[in-house]
């Protein structure tokens, strides 16, 4: 019963879609039966550096090779990406005889993504229609007329360093003395990177007569976003000097893995005294910075302005001082009559006028008899 079903079927297919081919002019024919192709560019790249990131765009190209138009339907099979969206920008296509379109398949994410982060794809094309009629609505088997593209996604590496030292203060040295750096420097990017830290201006040192007793580089293979171990590079004064030196050492940290990425530089100043010269402050004028100059500048600036105020206080006072008195009208005070001050006689007087009273003889009242009879 399966066997006829199946043998049914194919002779459907064999007079549905291979006897109207038959007719088809010689020059016309291409595939006698339902058939596309599927053509896709290298495998995507995306750039995902934070200051460059870009979209990774990768375009395909599908063809009807037959005789007759087709529709196609382009779809993803497998796409395991979690941090990586993969979109189409066409999915379905008519095409008429021999013809052919393109579409852009399209991986958009994050930046700073890292590099070992890899996916497999897969997308497939298939007839749906074919000389109008519905060929993508027949049960599967060897008819079926498909073609996939697989390939796979990767992520751009870039590299990203920062220098780190905590000592950037002005080496004061005498002559054939050793000064040592130490530093560190952080892997940014987003992969493993040998970072390399070098002498930049080793030339003009090396002039000057300095000397790397330890050399002029140190490198380390540094993990994604991972930090160095502490490193030190050591410079020499020179030997001999009839003149103070003072020069910069300039220390330059790179990436490897990508050469276009940016360097990371910190400067140090180094100055060297000539035996018998005097490290004093006019010898070292150039070495204060803008800072102190303005700081020393902002001081002087209060000092004048005081020494002024004082000074115009000062002429203020002696103007005043010698100023004739024919110029000044003083006020004449005023003279309040003064009360004449009561004598002690007076007032004993005064005294006895008011007790007056108390001296006259007292008249006896009912109450003397009161007590008299008692």
């Amino acid at each position: 019963m399966e066997g006829s079903r199946r043998g049914f079927t194919a002779l459907l297919v064999l007079a549905l879609f291979v006897l109207p081919a038959l007719g088809t002019p010689a020059s016309a024919q291409g595939s006698p039966l339902p058939a596309v192709e599927l053509d896709c560019g290298p495998d995507p790249v995306m750039n995902v550096h934070p200051n460059s990131y870009e979209d990774a765009v990768l375009q395909c190209t599908v063809t009807n090779p037959t005789s007759a138009s087709e529709v196609v339907e382009v779809s993803k099979v497998e796409w395991d990406g979690i941090n990586v969206e993969m979109t189409l920008s066409e999915d379905e296509f008519t095409l008429a005889a021999g013809d052919e379109e393109s579409f852009n398949i399209i991986f958009s994410g994050q930046t700073r993504l890292p590099a070992s982060l890899t996916h497999e794809f897969e997308i497939e094309a298939k007839v749906t229609s074919w000389n109008n009629l519905p060929y993508g609505q027949l049960p599967d088997g060897p008819w079926v007329a498909n073609t996939s593209y697989l390939g796979d996604f990767s992520i751009a590496s870039y590299g990203m360093v920062e220098l780190l030292m905590s000592d950037k203060t002005t080496r004061e040295l005498s002559t054939s003395e050793e000064v040592e750096f130490t530093f560190q420097f952080t892997n940014k990017g987003n992969d493993a990177d040998d970072i390399r830290v070098s002498i930049a201006n080793e030339a003009d040192l090396s002039a000057a007569g300095f000397s790397f007793p330890g050399g002029t580089f140190v490198s380390e293979d540094v993990a994604y976003q991972g930090t160095s171990s502490l490193r030190t590079l050591s410079v020499f004064s020179p030997s001999e000097l009839t003149e103070d030196i003072r020069l910069p050492v300039i220390f330059k940290a790179e990436s490897t893995v990508d050469s276009d990425a940016p360097t990371s530089e910190i400067t140090v100043q180094l100055n060297v005294v000539a035996p018998g010269q005097s490290n004093s402050l006019g010898g070292n004028l150039e070495e204060i910075d803008r800072d102190q100059l303005l700081q020393y500048g902002a001081i002087a600036g209060a000092v004048i302005l005081v020494l002024l105020l004082i000074v115009v206080l000062a002429k203020a006072t002696k103007r005043s001082s010698k100023t004739p008195d024919s110029g000044i009208q003083i006020p004449t005070p005023l003279e309040i009559p003064e009360e004449p001050t009561p004598s002690v006689a007076t007032l004993d007087d005064d005294l006895d006028d008011f007790f007056s009273d108390l001296d006259a003889p007292s008249q006896p009242d009912e109450f003397d008899d009161l007590f008299n009879e008692l």
